[in-house]
């Protein structure tokens, strides 16, 4: 009887596997197809455009068009080494890691005039895999730009970074636009673009899901439409392993 149980729960698990496959196969197929169709139309409007300017408005289209079919593939690929990648532990610096972090989106920071405030609290050794640690915080601080409030006079990102000997707390809180609470449970599905606000392809939070669920670390969310949302990450700090 055990043994009869135990082979269907394998069977169920197998066939919501192969849904989830078929179901991120068919979301690729569509968020690469939707770039493509409208460069294609945008190339065929610029032919029998005689107006340069409309003509350099199309180009600029296509730009992004082709911009954030290239992102996206980059967003596979990370996935693809996510799914491949074996845990390598070692020493990590919190301030090296958040620099490089900083380092990736400060221009973006800087057009949407975003305001970083870094806490950093490291009087312990950090041993753990540095680049599914990377993925995490640099997914979630590229989230908070992405979903910033240009409504509000001063926009605000916090990372709290703080190393204790049993485990590591990571923080990225912001005052954005927030999550409304129908979208709070699906947010780290593939594809899922919180808001209409998104330049994103929906795969930051999927990426942070995966690396975690690598760490065997926890996420929790706290969000209010308007009001911002803020992560909070608890990660095993492996000393002694």
């Amino acid at each position: 009887m055990k043994a009869n149980d135990s082979s269907e729960r394998i069977t169920m698990e197998l066939k919501k596997t192969k849904g989830i496959i078929n179901s991120f196969i068919n979301s690729c197929s569509h968020n690469l197809k939707s770039p493509l169709t409208s460069i294609e139309g945008l190339v065929l409007i610029a032919e029998y455009c005689t107006n340069p300017k409309e003509v350099d408005q199309c180009l600029g289209m296509i730009q992004h068009c082709a911009l954030s079919m290239l992102d996206m593939i980059h967003k596979l690929e990370e996935y693809a080494s996510m799914q491949n990648h074996e845990l390598n532990r070692k020493a990590i610096q919190a301030h090296t890691l958040v620099e490089k972090i900083m380092n990736k989106y400060g221009k973006e920071i800087n057009q949407q005039q975003i305001t970083i405030s870094i806490t950093i609290s490291q009087s312990t050794p950090w041993v753990s895999d540095e680049y599914c640690n990377y993925v995490i915080l640099s997914n979630l601080v590229g989230n908070a730009i992405h979903f910033h409030d240009n409504g509000k006079g001063s926009k605000k990102i916090n990372i709290e970074v703080a190393v204790a000997q049993d485990q590591v707390s990571l923080t990225v809180s912001d005052n954005g636009i927030g999550i409304i609470e129908e979208e709070k449970q699906k947010i780290f599905e593939p594809f899922r673009r919180g808001s209409g606000q998104s330049k994103g392809n929906g795969l930051g939070l999927f990426l942070v899901k995966s690396a975690i669920e690598k760490l065997q670390a926890s996420i929790s969310l706290e969000s209010k439409e308007n009001l911002g949302a803020s992560f909070r990450i608890s990660i095993p700090n492996n000393q002694a392993a």
